[in-house]
């Protein structure tokens, strides 16, 4: 026999995985922007340095040296690089050559070797033309971005005017967005993180608040449910006692008359007196189930004989109240129901007829089979009962009548609904209320399990 075992995770932890959950996929989100603005970054930086290269081209094909190939002009041109160089020195070299042949090189940086010469066929004039090299300095390689420009010479000749950008001009125009690109990442990440654990603490201290109010919310339910238990216990021992007290109020007035006292009587009385007390005791069980309920295996009822056992209990009552208890002709009724429930439901019933009875009124009681189920109705002549309570009046603590407790009819649904049946009131046409129970016949079970 193999045992299942529940694995129940507690909600708080859940609660906490989730908002951790949260975290990483917000600090992968940061991570993420972080790598695009650093790629867009990168983009910029690149453009920013093919800009400054076409400008610094563009300058030094503009100078006179470039145009006239004179000595004394090419003095002032390498004074020109070298100021560039002092500005960007990122500048590797500047060379001008006429057709084909170099007629000015300088080398802001030391080489090993010389560059390499372009195997690119010469830029269209006016056309800067964007190409890579690699240069050996030192005992490193070293990649440039190579810049050449065409002007034409004042002998009709064309030159091409040179210039080398080291590769990492590009990574110094990118380090500072990069930095802050960083920065501002660390802050985010770190915001996050605070956020985030503050998040976790006050889910954390909800959770177990929340957790400790529903303990207490459940222990003030179990207070208001013995609350309710016991006003109800009180509420269905105070009919039968009140007949009790009659009952044995007549008892001792007959027995006082002596040698005139009718034995048969006593015997009456004191029959009704032990029934009296074995309702009693079937309501203090009733209240047992409800505080610890047992099996809700209903059973085979004849309701002519409960209807005919409460009407024996309330019998005092009725007596002493001038009210008349007529029960209708009928066809034999077996409902499928707890016995002890239904009792408690038609004495409850019973008992708020009759206290909104006059002297010298009846309490009709009918009995007739529609379809699967059976229905009981209690007839009043009293003044009836709202429609706008008709409702409620099943409510608990909720009464009309002046002493009322609102617990009887409250109890007596909830014992006939324990029973698989249904309650309700209507107004009399003629006057007075009529309550109607409507409860399942045992053929219909009988029938269903066939």
């Amino acid at each position: 026999m193999s045992k299942h075992r529940d694995i129940r995770y507690s909600l708080t932890l859940i609660t906490v995985l989730m908002v951790l959950l949260i975290a990483v996929l917000a600090s992968a989100s940061l991570w993420a922007l972080r790598s695009l603005h650093r790629q867009a970054a990168h983009t910029a930086a690149a453009r920013s340095v093919l800009d400054l290269g076409s400008r610094i081209t563009t300058f030094l094909a503009a100078q006179p040296a470039v145009q006239n190939d004179a000595n004394a002009g090419w003095d002032a041109f390498s004074r020109e690089v070298r100021a560039l160089h002092a500005v960007e020195n990122g500048l590797q070299y500047v060379s001008v050559s006429r057709d084909g042949v170099t007629v000015f090189h300088e080398q802001t940086r030391s080489l090993d070797s010389a560059p390499a010469p372009a195997e690119a066929p010469p830029p269209g004039p006016g056309e800067v033309r964007v190409t890579r090299k690699l240069l050996t300095v030192g005992n490193e390689t070293v990649p440039v971005v190579v810049f050449a420009r065409q002007v034409p010479g004042e002998d009709s000749r064309p030159r091409v005017v040179e210039i080398a950008l080291r590769k990492d001009t590009v990574e110094r125009e990118e380090k500072a967005p990069a930095s802050a690109i960083a920065s501002m990442f660390k802050v985010s990440l770190a915001t996050v993180g605070v956020a985030f654990a503050f998040c976790v603490l006050l889910v954390a201290w909800m959770m177990r608040r929340e957790t400790l109010r529903e303990a207490q919310r459940r222990q003030e339910e179990h207070l208001a449910f013995a609350g309710v238990l016991a006003n109800g216990i009180v509420h269905d021992f105070r009919n039968p006692m009140s007949s009790l007290r009659l009952d044995v109020q007549m008892l001792q007035r007959e027995a006082a008359k002596g040698g005139e006292s009718r034995l048969p009587r006593m015997a009456e009385l004191a029959e009704r007196v032990r029934n009296t007390i074995d309702r009693m005791d079937k309501v203090f069980q009733e209240f047992l189930y409800v505080s610890h309920p047992g099996s809700d295996q209903r059973e085979a009822v004849d309701l002519a004989a409960c209807v005919h056992d409460c009407l024996s209990i309330l019998a005092p009552r009725f007596e002493n109240a001038g009210v008349r208890a007529e029960v209708e002709p009928h066809e034999p009724l077996t409902v499928q129901a707890h016995r002890n429930s239904l009792q408690r439901a038609i004495v409850n019933v019973l008992t708020n007829a009759e206290q909104f009875s006059k002297k010298g009124d009846a309490v009709t009681i009918r009995m007739r089979r529609e379809g699967l189920h059976a229905i009981l109705e209690v007839l009043d002549q009293g003044p009836g009962v709202p429609e706008s309570q008709q409702k409620q009046i099943f409510d608990m603590f909720v009464s009309s009548r002046p002493g009322g407790t609102g617990l009887g009819l409250f109890l007596a649904r909830t014992a006939v609904e324990r029973c698989g049946g249904t309650i309700r009131v209507t107004n009399r046409p003629e006057g007075g209320a009529c309550f109607r129970i409507d409860l399942p016949l045992a053929e219909e079970r009988t029938g269903s399990a066939v």
